[in-house]
C-alpha cells in the first residue's frame, strides 16, 4: 500500500481516487469488507493449526497403540476411526490419494471414441451419454480422472476388444501425485446415528 498517497484510495481499475470524493457508504463498506476478510484469514489459520494438532494427537495415539502391540506402523497411511468410551463421539482420519492420468490416457480416449463411432447405430444411448460425460472438462479445461476411471466399472462387451484394451491403458496411465489426509468429527444424534460436527462456516 506504500504506492498510495495519503488521502487517496485505489479503485477496482487501479485508479487513485481522493477519499474526499468517495461516498461515505462506500468507505464504510470498504472498512467492513477489509476487516471481515482479515478476521476470516485469522480463523483459517486457527483451523489449520487445529487440524494439525488433532492429527498429531491421533497419530501419537496410534503410535502408542502400535508400541503396546509391538507392531511397526510403517507410516501414516490408512483410515482409522477412534471412539469415546460411550461410543457417542468419534474422530475419523482418512487418507485419499490424488491422482492424474498420464499421456496414455489420450490413447485410451482414442480407442473409446472409436468404439462410440462403431456403436453409433443401434447402441444404448444411455451408455453413450455416460461415456461422453466422463470426458467433460471443468472451467480450467481439465478432465476429472475419477470420472474417466469410473468407466472401468461399466459392463460393456466389445467383440473387437478395443474397449477392454482402452480400460487396460487407463489403468496403466494412473499416476499417484500425493496423498491428502482428512480429519472429521462426529457426535451421535438422538437416533444414535453419527452426525458430523461441521467446521464449514457455510453450513453453520
Amino acid at each position: 500500500m506504500t504506492d498510495i498517497p495519503d488521502g487517496y484510495m485505489k479503485d477496482g481499475k487501479g485508479n487513485l481516487v481522493a477519499i474526499a470524493n468517495i461516498k461515505p457508504a462506500d468507505l464504510i463498506k470498504n472498512d467492513f469488507v477489509t476487516q471481515a476478510v482479515a478476521l476470516a484469514e485469522k480463523q483459517q489459520m486457527a483451523l489449520a493449526e487445529f487440524k494439525r494438532q488433532q492429527m498429531e494427537e491421533a497419530d501419537n495415539f496410534m503410535e502408542l497403540l502400535a508400541q503396546e502391540y509391538n507392531v511397526n506402523m510403517g507410516g501414516k497411511k490408512g483410515n482409522v476411526t477412534l471412539r469415546s468410551f460411550d461410543n457417542k463421539l468419534a474422530v475419523s482420519i482418512q487418507s485419499q490419494e490424488r491422482i492424474e492420468l498420464g499421456p496414455e490416457e489420450k490413447l485410451a480416449t482414442e480407442l473409446i471414441f472409436q468404439c462410440l463411432d462403431e456403436w453409433s447405430e443401434g447402441s444404448n444411448k444411455n451408455i453413450k451419454a455416460v461415456v461422453k460425460k466422463a470426458f467433460s472438462t471443468d472451467k480450467q479445461g481439465k478432465v476429472n480422472p475419477q470420472r474417466i476411471l469410473g468407466l472401468r466399472r461399466l459392463e460393456i462387451v466389445d467383440e473387437t476388444g478395443k474397449w477392454q484394451r482402452a480400460m487396460d491403458i487407463l489403468a496403466e496411465s494412473i499416476n499417484v501425485i500425493d496423498s491428502v489426509r482428512f480429519i472429521r468429527f462426529y457426535k451421535q444424534d438422538e437416533h444414535g446415528n453419527d452426525s458430523a460436527v461441521s467446521l464449514d462456516i457455510a453450513k453453520l
